[in-house]
C-alpha cells in the first residue's frame, strides 16, 4: 500500500471517528461544546428541527407523487393497438386450448367447462398486455 493511499484511508477513518463522536455525544455535551464556541444551542436546535421537518415534508411529497403516478398508470393502462389486441387474443386462445407448446409456458385456470365472459376475456387481454410490457422492460424476467 502506498503512502498516499494509506493517508487517504487514515483521513477517512478520522472522519468516521469524528462522525461517531458527534452522533454519540449527549445533548448536554453538544450544548456545552456549542456554547464554548459562542453558538446559541437553542438556535442550532431550532435550525436542525426545521431541516428535519423540511426533509420529512419533501419525502412525503415525493412518496405522494410516486403513489399518484402508480394510481394513474393502474387506472389508465397503456392502450394497445387493434393489431396488438388481435395478437393477444390469438395468444389467449392458444393458452386456453391446452395444447402442449401452445401456451408459451403460461397456464389458465379451469373454468368448469364454461367459456369466459366478455369482461373476463378483456381482463385477461389487459393482463397479457401488461405482462408483455413488463417482459419488454426486463427481458431477463421472461426467461425465468
Amino acid at each position: 500500500m502506498t503512502n498516499k493511499r494509506k493517508s487517504i484511508e487514515e483521513l477517512r477513518d478520522l472522519g468516521y471517528a469524528i462522525d461517531e463522536s458527534i452522533l454519540g455525544a449527549s445533548d448536554a455535551e453538544v450544548s456545552e461544546e456549542l456554547a464554548s464556541l459562542g453558538i446559541d444551542p437553542e438556535k442550532v436546535t431550532a435550525e436542525m428541527d426545521a431541516i428535519a421537518e423540511e426533509a420529512k415534508r419533501l419525502a412525503g411529497k415525493s412518496r405522494l407523487a410516486r403513489a399518484k403516478d402508480a394510481v394513474s398508470s393502474f387506472r389508465n393502462p397503456p392502450n394497445s393497438s387493434p393489431g396488438d389486441r388481435t395478437a393477444l387474443r390469438s395468444r389467449l386462445q392458444r393458452m386456453r386450448s391446452g395444447r402442449p407448446g401452445g401456451n408459451d409456458g403460461l397456464m389458465m385456470a379451469a373454468r368448469k367447462g364454461k367459456d369466459m365472459s366478455a369482461n373476463d376475456e378483456e381482463g385477461a387481454l389487459d393482463d397479457l398486455a401488461q405482462l408483455e410490457a413488463l417482459e419488454s422492460e426486463d427481458p431477463e424476467a421472461s426467461n425465468e
